[in-house]
């Protein structure tokens, strides 16, 4: 993903939709064909570009490697241990590397059932545009709808809501606006 084909991102809501369920949501969307979920946990996860076979674990084992063939070359002459230095070059591609995440978190808020949401980091257009669809759908805790409770059934709970009853709306204001 180039810088070019991504945008900063951020967004933030209350909703009354458990963690886990919110998180399934936002892993089910269709993601543009270079990005993937790459972490999952129970309370986050992270968007970004499908790992490459080259990661930390290879780049690691390539340095130890060069550092022992210094090592041992050195036993020779000593002068060749002032190529000890070139032993941290497979470290570079990793430093260049575009790593442009999403990171989503939702985690319960301090009202009774209700989830924080966040989301922060670069994605494409594309998936922008998915994100705010599934979010703005999401919905809202009682205590901050607009509308009138609904009415009460025998038990003094509210009878179930289908997908279409819910009332959608704009992103809270975060930090950045």
């Amino acid at each position: 993903m180039s810088p070019a084909a991504t945008t900063q991102y951020q967004f933030a809501t209350l909703t009354s939709s458990p963690p886990a369920e919110v998180l399934d949501g936002i892993a089910g969307i269709d993601l543009p064909a270079d990005l993937s979920v790459t972490e999952r946990g129970s309370t986050y996860l992270v968007i970004g570009p499908k790992p490459s076979a080259y990661d930390a674990r290879l780049a690691v084992a390539l340095c130890t490697l060069l550092v022992l063939t210094v090592l041992i070359l050195s036993a020779f002459s000593v002068v060749l241990i002032a190529f000890l230095p070139v032993a941290a070059v497979p470290l570079i591609p990793l430093l260049l590397r575009d790593s442009d995440d999403l990171a989503v978190g939702a985690v319960p808020d301090d009202r009774d059932g209700a989830t924080r949401v966040t989301i922060h980091g670069q994605a494409p257009a594309k998936l922008t545009s998915a994100l705010d669809l599934f979010l703005t759908h999401l919905p809202v805790p009682p205590e901050l709808s607009d509308e009138p409770p609904a009415a009460n059934g025998s038990n003094g709970h509210s009878g179930p809501r289908s997908a279409g009853d819910q009332p959608v709306r704009a992103p809270e204001p975060t930090a950045a606006d």
